[in-house]
């Protein structure tokens, strides 16, 4: 496939036109969706995203080569299940598919505001953190935070599984490419006992909640919230929160309306270091540099709870 730098106009059309037509052929969009009217297209790294308005509507259009077909029909999941808890709004996955050698994921498109009503937005979440799993810790499919894969195989203890489903597997891809950490089992160690006696509710999670992930809907006088870009599973729901604060924290008013519906249980300032040092290596595994160092500094900060 083109790369957004070589995709011009031209070939921009040619290949929403075969999504489009796909997507009507597959039964999942109107006849209509083939009337392109307008668009735009950009690249951000080796995926590229379109702004297209159709005789159907407007959508938002994710597109990569095949192997990401997964990671959008995960995407298509986590979304769908969002929906379906009726709390926090979401946009619709509308089709997953692929087109010559080419995936994509046409989603709901959505005109978003960077504020809004941050004190729904905490309650929302807290309320989406009420719907729970019978089956323990984990999820039907494996899901996605960012390009790493999630191992969400079922496991109904809650150490066991952050810890060898979670923390393990990317502290070994890291050290497959070389990069260890002088500490990583001293930290693995006090990490699993300081989550032996957690047995959190298996909560319904967004997985991958930072500010680009959360928006609101600007077409109500008070914007309303709404998540995207999930990697979901049912875990900890202080997981979720741990992530709101890694890389700069929520307004306050997200805090205080979900303490309104759920308040933080005793030890969450220890295990937020924990969950937050996941997404810390999943940084150090996708993008390098510095994440390499926060990740090693909170491994200490982790041996010294």
């Amino acid at each position: 496939m083109n790369t957004a730098r070589s995709l011009d106009q031209q070939h921009a059309y040619q290949t929403l036109q075969q999504i489009l037509n796909d997507a009507v052929k597959q039964g999942k969009l109107f006849a209509p969706a083939r009337d392109i009217q307008g668009f735009s297209h950009q690249q951000h790294q080796q995926q590229i995203h379109f702004s297209v308005q159709t005789g159907a509507g407007a959508y938002f259009i994710k597109c990569n080569d095949l192997s990401h077909r997964p990671q959008y029909q995960a995407e298509h999941t986590s979304l769908l299940t969002i929906i379906a808890s009726e709390t926090l709004a979401t946009c619709a996955p509308l089709a997953v598919g692929a087109v010559d050698d080419q995936s994509y994921l046409i989603l709901q498109h959505l005109s978003l505001a960077l504020h809004g009503d941050w004190f729904s937005a905490g309650q929302q979440l807290a309320q989406m953190h009420q719907h729970h799993s019978g089956m323990g810790y984990g999820f039907d499919n494996t899901s996605y935070c960012g390009d790493t894969p999630q191992d969400n195989r079922w496991n109904d203890n809650w150490a066991d599984f952050f810890i060898d489903q979670r923390l393990k597997p990317l502290i070994n891809q890291l050290a497959a490419r070389g990069i260890h950490f002088s500490q990583q089992q001293a930290c693995l160690a006090n990490a699993q006992q300081l989550l032996a006696d957690h047995h959190p509710a298996a909560s319904l999670l967004h997985g991958d909640l930072w500010s680009g992930n959360i928006g609101f809907n600007n077409d109500k006088q008070l914007p309303y919230p709404m998540i995207f870009d999930p990697a979901s599973y049912y875990g900890d729901a202080e997981t979720d929160l741990a992530m709101t604060e890694l890389f700069g924290r929520l307004p306050k008013k997200f805090y205080d309306g979900y303490q309104s519906i759920s308040a933080p249980l005793d030890g969450y300032q220890q295990r937020r270091n924990i969950y937050q040092l996941y997404h810390l290596l999943n940084h150090a595994l996708l993008f390098g540099d510095h994440y390499i160092e926060q990740s090693e500094r909170m491994m200490l900060d982790i041996i010294a709870a």
